[in-house]
């Protein structure tokens, strides 16, 4: 049974795939693509995203005809973003929702005469008639 991969680690090994095809080392695939070695290896492995512009270069430099572009264009948004980084964004969005949290049940400028009066003559201990009728008239 096979083990399951991560679709930048798919793209990794057909990088790796073509690199090989073409008879080239990592350090010789890297100086041709102006690159480190390392990157040309975090790449294979799936670890660093393969971006658009190196997807076309790495294109021309395998001959492999704009296949690795076109994957990577194609990769879905959520697989875009490297697993290990993946918690960072889910976090990023629900901040963005948070931007409208409110601190009532109600936003201030919604609540009506009864509601605030409502609020008022639930706390404990109660506070009066005269703050509970004055906090009904204020505007």
């Amino acid at each position: 049974m096979s083990k399951k991969v991560g679709s930048w680690q798919a793209v990794g090994a057909l990088v790796a795939h073509y690199r090989k095809h073409a008879r080239l080392t990592q350090e010789q695939f890297a100086e041709a693509a102006s690159v480190h070695v390392d990157t040309v290896g975090s790449i294979e492995q799936g670890r660093l995203a393969l971006q658009p512009d190196r997807a076309e270069q790495f294109d021309e430099l395998l001959g492999t005809k704009g296949a690795l572009a076109l994957l990577v264009e194609r990769m879905p948004v959520r697989e875009k973003v490297v697993q290990f980084a993946q918690s960072l964004v889910d976090h990023e969005q629900e901040a963005v929702s948070l931007l409208s949290y409110e601190t009532q049940l109600v936003p201030g400028l919604l609540q009506t005469k009864d509601y605030c009066r409502a609020t008022f003559d639930s706390r404990y201990p109660a506070l009066g008639t005269e703050h509970s009728a004055a906090a009904g008239r204020q505007p």
